[in-house]
């Protein structure tokens, strides 16, 4: 069976399209949304590093491996040196957002989004210790999955990889509707990777703990969500992609179900890429 497989190299996702047969072990892939408040003060900047740091060590502890994508907000925020650490850490990798978590892309002109995203990039690859490593923006994710046509061209220009700007089953390339894998969006240079899509009461949606807190939906039924998922991915040969954002799961009941989860996929030899 023909599918797309993530591999990390150098804090970089590559993506490679090859024949296999069902593989023994599910891929998950674990997407971390650092968003932090719109001007924050000096103690939210701290607390919403805090909230990332606990992210980051629970997964990294495992044994696991992430993508962090920033925002220029984060990015300017943040004491510089966490980011870079992060960054530094092997099977790691640092993509990126646009100017804040709460941006709608589709409202501005080609323009406009062009100088976004190339801010975007520039910021994300100066999180680097200097002379010791390089960091290369391979990856994007656009707030709420907003994006447009003007946002694939300047994707294109940018040389970006991948985008993670889709959901399996309803934001899709045409003809695309049922791929789970990544896969080449046509007239483009970058690869669709959809977010997976969950099946809650009749309802497609997406594997992304924002939407579950923002629905008034709790930490259990996220963790249901998860198991339930990565279950279904067992038997049909999917992978799990997962956006966690830093203020809902860095901290808390939805910190504990992350845990949880962490564990039980380690336990059913899960892949992490």
């Amino acid at each position: 069976m023909k599918k797309l497989v993530f591999v990390s190299l150098l804090a970089c996702l590559f993506l490679i399209l090859g024949s296999a047969q069902s593989a023994e072990k599910t891929t998950v892939n674990l997407m971390i949304d650092a968003d932090i408040l719109r001007s924050p003060n000096e103690t939210q900047e701290y607390e919403a590093e805090q909230l990332l740091s606990a992210m980051f060590n629970e997964i990294n502890g495992r044994h696991a491996v992430a993508t962090i994508f920033t925002c220029q907000d984060v990015l300017r925020a943040y004491p510089r040196l966490k980011i870079t650490r992060i960054g530094n850490t092997p099977g790691f990798e640092l993509a990126m957002s646009g100017n804040h978590s709460i941006e709608k892309l589709s409202n501005e002109s080609y323009k406009t989004q062009k100088k976004i995203l190339e801010d975007s990039k520039e910021w994300t690859e100066a999180s680097k210790y200097c002379g010791i490593n390089e960091i290369t923006a391979n990856g994007f994710m656009p707030s709420s999955f907003d994006q447009n046509e003007d946002t694939y061209k300047v994707l294109d220009g940018l040389g970006i990889q991948y985008d993670a700007g889709y959901l399996a089953g309803r934001i899709y390339a045409p003809g695309h509707q049922e791929d789970t894998w990544p896969y080449e969006v046509r007239g483009h240079n970058f690869y669709a990777v959809p977010i997976s899509t969950y099946d809650l009461s009749g309802e497609l949606v997406p594997l992304q703990d924002r939407y579950f807190n923002d629905s008034g939906l709790n930490s259990s039924q996220w963790y249901d969500a998860l198991t339930g998922k990565f279950e279904e991915a067992q038997d049909s040969d999917q992978p799990v992609v997962i956006v966690l954002t830093s203020s809902v799961s860095g901290s808390g009941s939805y910190l504990d179900a992350l845990k949880e989860f962490l564990d039980f996929a380690l336990s059913n030899e899960a892949s992490f890429v």
